[in-house]
């Protein structure tokens, strides 16, 4: 009997121990302050923050001290990664955490950073047909592995925010949105009565976006607000649609009313309400 207690003493200690070890370091390492250059090239590389209420603005950057502790970035065919680069990779995965409880991307260890678009080997599987090639990237996340992004096409993006594009923040989408175990353009929602209307209005608007991918130059009248990469799946919907509503919301709201509600309640953010919503280009230094 004093040994079947004993095992399972070990068992709860076994599970108690990672888990408050896990508690006690997130706080530890979200304690921590940046220091005034980090401070400063968080202010260049987020057209946002500056407009962010203060709490929120103290969020932010407790998530990237964390980050910045916890991930190893990786220069890859020769890049040096400067601060700047980590600051502004940090920034933009650390606002899609803004008001939600997370452990800053647990399943992420690494973020690999080329200079340009660089180019990756790539699998097309037709039935039992199976070629493989490379194909030229700006970015790719990894299931339950590294971040993939050209710095080149990142700073391009922060140059022009008005284009709606971003690569960080699509990438980072992709990750949040694995945390449920699948990419399908649904992630992981707090409780139960959340998302209720998730399936719904991001299903219209991703068959609204297929047909307008269909019908091409056809449909030109409408607002080119969303990517049409987004049509590719739901999950890419997701990624291209998280770009957008941050870089464009004004855009977004207007042309997606239902869809920028949904990406509200589930961000905690109303960027289209914030000062310079939608950013004029060339305010990032290059």
């Amino acid at each position: 009997m004093t040994t079947f207690l004993a095992i399972i003493l070990l068992a709860i200690l076994l599970w108690l121990v990672p888990h408050y070890y896990r508690t006690w370091r997130s706080r530890y390492l979200r304690s921590k302050t940046l220091n005034p250059q980090q401070q400063q090239l968080l202010q260049e590389s987020l057209h946002l923050y500056p407009h962010l209420p203060v709490a929120q603005q103290r969020e932010l950057q407790a998530n990237i001290a964390f980050f910045l502790h916890d991930k190893e970035f990786v220069g890859c065919e020769g890049l040096r990664v400067s601060e700047r680069m980590r600051i502004a990779v940090a920034a933009h995965a650390c606002l899609l955490l803004l008001g939600r409880e997370n452990r800053c991307y647990p399943n992420l260890y690494t973020v690999l950073l080329y200079p340009d678009t660089y180019v990756a080997p790539e699998t097309h599987r037709d039935g039992y047909i199976e070629t493989t090639g490379h194909s030229a990237r700006e970015g790719e996340a990894h299931y339950r592995g590294p971040v993939v992004l050209s710095w080149a096409d990142l700073e391009e993006d922060l140059l022009h925010p008005e284009n709606g594009r971003n690569v960080a923040l699509h990438e980072f989408a992709h990750k949040i949105d694995e945390e449920d175990g699948y990419y399908d353009g649904r992630p992981l929602f707090e409780n139960a009565g959340e998302g209720k209307n998730w399936a719904a209005v991001l299903g219209t608007e991703f068959a609204r976006l297929r047909q307008r991918a269909v019908a091409g130059t056809s449909v030109q009248a409408e607002p080119a607000v969303l990517d049409l990469y987004g049509a590719e799946s739901p999950a890419e919907f997701f990624a291209v649609a998280t770009e957008s509503f941050f870089t464009t919301p004004r855009a977004v709201r207007e042309a997606h009313p239902l869809l920028y509600r949904e990406l509200c309640q589930f961000y905690r953010l109303d960027p289209a309400a914030l000062p310079h919503g939608n950013p004029q280009a060339d305010r990032y230094p290059g």
